[in-house]
């Protein structure tokens, strides 16, 4: 017995001897519960914690096209969410959608619209109803909650539209309404306009949204709008920035317009530069009345209607590429862009070009889908610049 005690005492001395020299030590493990145990065992687990949930901050909305003339997403206003079909337009700073009480026999428009019914929402909020009215659309503000995709953005005032007019902007107007993406110097809703709103909530982080428009035609989605920054996969190559000229409009300097006629030869315009306003909401390439002709003729189109004009389908892929130079790059487009398809009843398809009058002042163009279905643009509010670059 005296000499198996020895023989123990020796062998610790011996192993506590080499663990001395090798750091080597045996410590004992105790298994604990894991969190998914612990919140079964008490809910308010996480709480106790003190771990934030993570709030994103951007967000992807799924743009839709209508016969690539409008570029919309799908959004819901109040509780339950009342579904409206909206365009992001960056020629417009407010938001609005038709009301119920938008009268479907002085207003036909109305009947083929999904109408807004405050009074079903529990998260309307009564404000003073400001009397509402541009570009012929008549109504008052109103207070709600929007939700779209991930983000709900609360307490957002917008017009409530009791009257639209029968005017052909709004007779082909596929979707219901517009939330407007302009600066909020033109808001007559509120300063805080719903990308102001989603920044003063810190819904999301940076001031910049991106535009991605799809042409393709296998599918009905149109792209994306990205709130609160870039979506690298669309790019390739670098961005080109162009400082926004006025806080007022997405309102940049193009350096000049050109048509190829042929191999050896180009019509120009904006020799000189001249001022575009970027647009979201439409396909349109507005240029100034007195070249309105000439450029159609260009492209071998012939006059349609409402002053639009159309070329032969069967010609879209042989139509001349056009190059539009913003900050010293050039951009090109060719026919599958300038061309929108449209259904006619009489005639089938029809084919019509995107320029037409601008309708603006001191010979400002404005580019649409025309040309944005080409680059990826973002506009970058902090900054006060618009960037363009080619997509992949």
């Amino acid at each position: 017995m005296m000499n198996r005690l020895m023989l123990l005492v020796l062998f610790y001395h011996v192993f506590c001897s080499i663990a001395e020299e090798t750091n080597i030590y045996s410590m004992p493990l105790i298994r604990r519960k894991s969190p998914l145990q612990m919140l079964v065992k008490d809910p308010h687990y996480m709480r106790k914690l003190n771990i934030q949930k993570m709030h994103p901050t951007n967000e992807n909305i799924t743009l839709f096209k209508y016969m690539d003339s409008e570029y919309y997403a799908e959004i819901l206003v109040g509780k339950p969410g009342q579904k409206f079909l909206v365009i992001f337009d960056t020629t417009w700073s407010d938001m609005w959608i038709p009301s119920k009480l938008c009268s479907k026999t002085i207003y036909p428009i109305c009947s083929k619209k999904n109408l807004y019914d405050q009074d079903v929402s529990s998260t309307h909020k009564l404000i003073d109803p400001t009397p509402f009215n541009v570009d012929g659309l008549v109504g008052n503000l109103t207070c709600d909650t929007i939700r779209l995709g991930h983000l709900n953005v609360t307490d957002l005032i917008f017009a409530e539209i009791t009257g639209i007019p029968n005017l052909s902007q709004y007779q082909f107007m596929h979707a219901d309404g517009i939330i407007g993406l302009g600066y909020n110097t033109n808001a007559r809703t509120t300063n805080n306009t719903f990308f102001y709103k989603l920044l003063d909530d810190k819904k999301i982080v940076n001031p910049i949204f991106s535009v991605y428009m799809n042409r393709d035609p296998t599918t009905p989605k149109g792209g994306t709008i990205f709130l609160g920054g870039i979506e690298r996969k669309h790019i390739n190559g670098e961005i080109t920035y162009a400082p926004v000229l006025e806080k007022k409009h997405w309102q940049i300097e193009m350096n000049q317009f050109s048509i190829q006629i042929n191999k050896t030869n180009s019509k120009t315009f904006c020799d000189q530069g001249c001022q575009v306003i970027l647009d979201t909401g439409s396909n349109r390439i507005g240029v100034p009345t007195e070249y309105v002709t000439a450029i159609n003729t260009f492209v071998k189109a012939t006059l349609y209607l409402y002053n639009r004009y159309e070329v032969p389908c069967s010609l879209v892929n042989k139509l001349p590429k056009i190059t539009i130079n913003i900050g010293s790059r050039d951009f090109v487009i060719s026919g599958r862009h300038y061309i929108q398809k449209m259904e006619n009843e009489k005639n089938g398809t029809i084919c019509i070009t995107a320029f037409c009058d601008s309708g603006l002042e001191d010979g400002v163009w404005s580019l649409g889908g025309g040309f944005l279905s080409s680059v990826y643009t973002t506009f970058d509010l902090e900054n006060n610049r618009v960037g363009f670059a080619n997509l992949k």
